[in-house]
């Protein structure tokens, strides 16, 4: 049987590679002039990422509080353990507010095409910044402060 604490960095790979891949296609999509709200493959599947990888993120995120919880009672600081925490909390409310404002575009019909499609892509953009932040934070438990792979010395 797989450890509880162990299920929060098996699942982070999905949300990090969907909303990436979200990310790409979409600035693809205005860079060659095309609308993200229409119901063709490309921005479907674009739209569809985004939305597993806001799905995917919650169920980390839910692992990743056990994992906290667990660290600080063997013992681990919490302080960074925190910060990794808020930092990807705020980054999940970011896609999270993109995959909303995305769903309301296809549902009424609005056009997000040339300026109007780079503006609707900001919160994605600035997602990636957070992703990018979240990740290398989980990367420095892991790696520096052995979170949850070793055992703290008292």
């Amino acid at each position: 049987m797989i450890p509880i604490t162990e299920i929060h960095p098996m699942l982070v790979h999905f949300p990090i590679v969907l909303w990436i891949g979200a990310e790409f296609l979409s600035v693809g999509i205005l860079l060659r002039g095309g609308d993200l709200s229409v119901r063709q493959a490309w921005p479907v599947v674009a739209f569809c990422s985004l939305l597993a990888g806001t799905a995917f993120a919650v169920v980390a995120a839910v692992f990743g509080d056990i994992a906290l919880d667990h660290a600080v009672a063997a013992g681990f600081d919490a302080g960074p353990l925190e910060i990794h925490e808020t930092v990807a909390i705020i980054t999940l409310c970011i896609f999270g507010l993109h995959a909303l404002l995305r769903w309301l575009a296809y549902r009424f019909g609005y056009s997000l095409s040339g300026k109007r499609g780079w503006l609707a892509e900001i919160p994605g953009l600035l997602g990636i910044i957070g992703l990018f932040v979240t990740a290398y934070l989980g990367g420095e438990l892991v790696y520096q402060l052995g979170v949850n792979v070793a055992t703290t010395v008292h």
